[in-house]
């Protein structure tokens, strides 16, 4: 990686943290002045937001925001989103599956996650309880 690519990643990835954004779900990664956005775009919604298209509307300004300091960045030639669930057309941005479908997959990852935690948990108590029989 060159010198230029680190600096608008580190500014990038700094903009994240201080923003609304989660970022967690955000593969990111810069190629000469091109920044590549990977993964599940998800912003913190504030609570009076309740239906869906006040949510929809939300993220897409949210997005735009995002793109606009990005691309306000020195060195940024060019900025390439590739989200999961928003994909940007003629200007806007259109969520690609429902934010509650969204949801309910990261709950059941989460929860499946879990499950095969307790269950490596229960097979790491179970050899050490067989070796100490031994």
């Amino acid at each position: 990686m060159i010198r230029e690519d680190f600096l608008i990643q580190s500014e990038i990835r700094r903009m994240l943290i201080r923003s609304n954004i989660d970022y967690t779900k955000i593969d990111l990664g810069t190629v000469k002045g091109v920044v590549y956005f990977r993964g599940i775009f998800r912003p913190y919604l504030p609570p009076q937001l309740r239906s869906e298209d006040s949510i929809r509307l939300y993220i897409e300004k949210t997005l735009l925001a995002l793109e606009k300091k990005v691309r306000s960045i020195p060195g940024v030639s060019d900025v390439i989103f590739q989200f999961n669930n928003s994909k940007k057309e003629k200007g806007r941005w259109f969520p690609t599956q429902s934010i509650r479908k969204e949801e309910r997959k990261e709950e059941k990852k989460l929860k499946r996650k879990e499950e095969e935690g307790e269950k490596t948990v229960e097979d790491q108590m179970d050899s050490e309880v067989s070796k100490n029989f031994e």
